[in-house]
């Protein structure tokens, strides 16, 4: 009796307790919203305004900041790309029940894990997966590996438009492959491929291209328009697009997200798309993710080759996963909402408090790209100056208590932006721009 009581508690606390006796199973698994019916609204049903202290799980976010930045107080850590809410009560629950058995052998995930899969993409974004050629992977980074091993031959240069994720700089090199940069080009502050170096490129013999799809970190959303434009030249060339597009489930309400896969069959039969749950529900700790393809020879080979063995992943990964998409719409929706809120929030901030820092309110992802050029100017760095960044990381850090990514960490073109993630509260970002607010003024 005394772990239900606990257990309740725990629900009461993020979902609200009207919610929570309304019985965990009966919160709609889509809204009127994520089917395409309506503005974006919050349902009231999860308290995301909730001062979730994660201090003390060990997580990188909070405590290893704090520990690296000593004697520096972080009270506003907005770096590492995951969020400050509590996640979905459906999953704290499916993991408390298989916790609760107590045995741990040999196991596979949900029975209706790729069914759930399936609905979430069909459901929210008219994308139809194929069930047989969902792979499992302990991550996306995992997935988009093994798809450039397959496809590529040692020394290949692979195809990379930056800014871009961080990691897949590395990745390119764990494929033996080499970094083939592409600046995008950027006209009031949207980005767009430069088609013709990309073209350039392809030609000198790039086989592969890695796409991410909402960008980070700029945010971007790609058009339909601007991913055919690209697999155009992907097809042409026999270059392998991959898809890195675990960040789709954080769209504005003035963007839109184009899965790759729907842009017609020429497209997807020269693809691989990778996602996870783990952004949208907050479940990076659990290592779980999935990639898919029309192409089933494409997936075959993946598997045959020997580059990508995922037959068992961590139970409690894919128990977390299955229940997110299967009970999380509602909550979905209302993070989409929350962030949407948070990035005009500080878009407005911007504008009219902070002179010295650019921001346009971003298509999709929780990730806010901020011009700080002029900050760094003020603060006396000379032009080409390669690691602006760690200047500009280091003032926000020792004068205001915020942590943010340099923006070189994401390719050349970086220099001068930094990253800020808006996955928390509007009370902590208030806090952080009222923070960054008075060190500039100090300036």
């Amino acid at each position: 009796m005394k772990k239900t009581t606990l257990d309740r508690r725990l629900f009461m606390k993020g979902a609200g307790a009207a919610t929570f006796m309304a019985g965990a199973a009966s919160l709609p698994a889509t809204s009127a919203v994520a089917q395409g019916k309506g503005q974006m609204q919050m349902s009231m049903a999860y308290d995301l305004n909730e001062d979730f202290n994660r201090i003390g799980s060990g997580d990188f976010k909070w405590d290893m900041i704090r520990k690296f930045a000593r004697p520096y107080d972080i009270p506003f850590p907005m770096g590492v790309a995951d969020m400050d809410f509590r996640t979905l009560p459906h999953i704290t629950a499916a993991l408390q029940k298989r916790l609760n058995h107590h045995n741990w052998g040999y196991e596979g995930p949900p029975l209706d894990y790729k069914d759930n899969i399936v609905a979430w993409n069909d459901t929210r974004y008219d994308e139809v997966v194929d069930p047989s050629t969902i792979l499992n992977c302990i991550g996306v980074l995992d997935g988009v590996l093994s798809a450039l091993v397959t496809h590529c031959t040692p020394g290949d240069k692979i195809i990379l438009h930056t800014p871009n994720y961080s990691s897949f700089f590395h990745i390119i090199t764990d494929a033996k492959c080499e970094l083939a940069e592409s600046d995008l080009t950027l006209n009031d502050g949207v980005y767009d491929f430069d088609y013709d170096d990309t073209e350039r490129l392809l030609k000198e013999g790039a086989s592969a291209i890695i796409l991410c799809n909402p960008q980070n970190p700029t945010g971007n959303c790609w058009t339909a328009d601007q991913l055919r434009k690209l697999g155009d030249l992907a097809n042409k060339y026999d270059a392998l697009m991959v898809a890195d597009e675990i960040h789709c489930d954080f769209i504005n309400k003035h963007a839109e997200y184009v899965p790759y896969s729907t842009l017609g069959d020429a497209y997807a039969m020269n693809s691989v798309s990778v996602k996870s749950a783990s952004k949208s529900f907050n479940l990076a700790g659990h290592r779980t993710a999935y990639m898919y393809s029309q192409n089933k020879d494409l997936i075959g080979r993946i598997v045959k080759d020997g580059v990508h063995y995922r037959g068992l992943l961590h139970a409690m990964g894919t128990i977390a996963c299955n229940a997110a998409y299967k009970h999380g719409g509602t909550y979905m929706d209302d993070m989409q909402s929350y962030i949407d809120g948070n990035s005009h929030f500080l878009e407005g901030f911007c504008a009219d408090k902070l002179p010295l820092i650019d921001f346009k309110v971003q298509g999709g992802t929780y990730l806010a790209w901020l011009d700080c050029k002029k900050l760094a100017a003020k603060l006396g760095s000379p032009d080409g100056d390669d690691r602006v960044g760690d200047m500009l990381q280091d003032f926000f850090i020792q004068k205001a208590g915020v942590n943010l990514n340099p923006g070189e960490n994401y390719g050349r073109t970086g220099v001068g932006y930094v990253r800020m993630n808006l996955g928390t509260t509007h009370a902590k970002l208030h806090g952080a721009l009222n923070a960054i607010e008075k060190a500039c003024n100090a300036l």
